[in-house]
């Protein structure tokens, strides 16, 4: 031989696809164990950013026209605007508990009575002879609900504690964010602080634009609830307006939370035939404000695959409960702008968003 040849092919500097997909999946189950380990933390801390960012607007501008000795009145402005919507929202859940626990008791007898009825069709139904079934049914359907709307009041005021923390917490990252944006700006010329200025920027402006849009979308919708089911004259028509506003913020199970709960007091209140017809002008309503005037509200936004978003509040639920229910949309929002900066995770970010292809995606997700 007159020269020298490698018989084996030189070995590859990097990983490979699969070594790498497995060293994610055990992080990602690993991070998924820790938050859900430490929901009482890692929610709040959570919520409390996405607070943060939310309110960041009103203090910097704020700050932005008063003097260097004033520059407090932008934080305290922000805190008192996150308490008040605290207190509101607090004021609005005790109100609906309490009016669903009394109308309970009001409406026990067509209660007992309809199901009475419905165990007696069961029964037939099932070759059996009809019995007295339906007391018991119908004490089964209702003690738990009012034992429900008992928790959901005692949980208020235990929420109080986490409310001072969260107050706190808002607090110190309005006073940090100055800082951290100086930080940011000053490593920028480095391309993990540029990555992470563009992530936090981005994802602080998709999450303002969702807040307004399903702030518009749920007082919309509370107030067409309010109208169609006024004109029907069905009881407690402002509790189920209050009630549709506030599960606006749940994406999918809270409009079907909503719609059904008044249907359901409909076949309380009248005959079947109205209570179905109740029933589909609620979800026409439905219909028109989630398939038409909410794609006009996002407009060129970064959107996420109805798929992803039952299947995110169902993880985010499990990990922090209703708190993850809440903020499962900012979070997976988030997750995609943060995933769309890394290169062997674009593909990931593409599949959770309703992006056609990685160039629509990368604009949607730009600062």
């Amino acid at each position: 031989m007159t020269g020298t040849e490698d018989v084996n092919p030189p070995p590859q500097n990097g990983t490979s696809p699969a070594v790498v997909g497995l060293l994610a999946t055990i992080a990602t189950l690993f991070i998924i164990v820790m938050l859900r380990e430490t929901a009482w933390v890692s929610g709040t801390l959570a919520l409390a950013f996405f607070a943060a960012i939310a309110l960041w607007p009103l203090d910097c501008w704020i700050r932005a026209r008063t003097p260097a000795p004033l520059h407090w009145l932008g934080h305290a402005a922000a805190l008192i605007v996150m308490l008040l919507v605290f207190l509101l929202f607090s004021a609005g859940l005790l109100y609906v508990a309490q009016q669903v626990a009394e109308g309970l008791t009001r409406y026990q007898e067509p209660l007992h009575n309809l199901v009475t009825r419905l165990s007696q069709w069961s029964q037939v139904a099932a070759g059996q002879e009809g019995g007295q079934g339906g007391t018991p049914l119908a004490e089964r359907l209702v003690e738990p609900v009012i034992a429900v709307a008992t928790t959901i009041m005692q949980s208020i005021w235990s929420f109080a504690g986490i409310l001072t923390l969260l107050y706190f917490l808002v607090w110190l990252m309005l006073l940090e964010t100055p800082s951290l944006t100086a930080k940011l700006s000053a490593i920028a010329s480095y391309h993990d602080g540029a990555t992470t200025r563009r992530i936090v920027d981005a994802t602080a402006s998709r999450f303002r634009r969702y807040l307004v849009v399903r702030t518009a979308m749920g007082l919309a919708t509370a107030t067409l609830y309010m109208l169609w089911l006024w004109w029907w004259g069905l009881d407690f028509v402002f509790v189920w307006g209050l009630l549709a506003f506030m599960l606006n913020y749940i994406p999918t199970v809270g409009s079907i939370a909503a719609g059904v709960l008044p249907v359901g007091l409909a076949f309380l209140q009248f005959d079947p035939v109205s209570a179905i017809l109740i029933g589909a002008g609620l979800l026409m309503i439905e219909q028109v404000m989630g398939n038409y005037i909410d794609p006009k509200l996002q407009g060129q936004q970064l959107s996420i695959s109805p798929l992803v978003v039952l299947v995110a509040l169902m993880v985010w639920t499990w990990i922090w409960g209703l708190l993850g229910a809440i903020l499962a949309v900012p979070m997976t929002l988030a997750i995609i702008i943060a995933f769309s900066r890394i290169d062997g995770l674009r593909p990931v970010a593409l599949a959770l968003s309703n992006a056609r292809d990685l160039d629509e995606l990368k604009e949607v997700t730009a600062p």
